[in-house]
């Protein structure tokens, strides 16, 4: 025969399979209040980037974020997000790769702990510019996002989803941007 506690009478049990379930949701989600879809990927609508300056994340200098023109890929990360920290080696390979012909810009997001955001970079073999977005003035909800940007400024693709390999970043450039690998 089981006892059953005093108080309410309620077995606890759901409280915790409903605390582990919001816990599994968000440790599988990716960074950010949305989750990160690495599934197939969908095109979105052509839209400008946020007319918002931003300061380089290392040293001098700005960016005009609507002023990009393209081909450009954008990375939007954050030092503490696990799934950037893996996908930056990729874009630094592709940039290295396809310097002179497909821009890379990083946008570290929201991120408090500079120092360690710099550090990762360079761990990573990041050499292209990155700049920093503290106060979230990029609107993203999820990271790590990666954005298209055609040559006329427009958005051509932006989705949150964690890059695993070179060859992604090359297909979904050929794919919305046009630029063969």
């Amino acid at each position: 025969m089981r006892r059953r506690r005093r108080g309410t009478g309620r077995s606890a049990r759901p409280l915790v399979v409903g605390l582990l379930a919001v816990l599994l949701a968000v440790v599988t989600a990716g960074c950010g209040s949305g989750g990160a879809d690495d599934g197939p990927a969908r095109p979105t609508s052509p839209r400008a980037l946020p007319d918002v300056t931003l300061e380089a994340l290392q040293g001098s200098g700005e960016l005009d974020l609507g002023s990009i023109r393209g081909p450009a890929v954008v990375n939007l990360w954050a030092s503490w997000c696990a799934p950037c920290r893996a996908e930056l080696p990729d874009y630094a390979a592709y940039a290295r790769k396809h310097a002179g012909s497909v821009d890379v810009i990083g946008i570290d997001f929201q991120d408090t702990q500079v120092d360690q955001a710099v550090a990762l970079a360079e761990d990573s073999g990041v050499d292209y510019p990155l700049y920093a977005d503290p106060d979230g003035l990029t609107r993203a909800r999820t990271l790590p996002q990666i954005v298209l940007v055609d040559a006329e400024g427009r958005v051509r693709f932006a989705r949150p989803m964690k890059i695993t390999s070179v060859q992604q970043i090359e297909d979904l450039v050929a794919e919305h941007l046009g630029v063969a690998p």
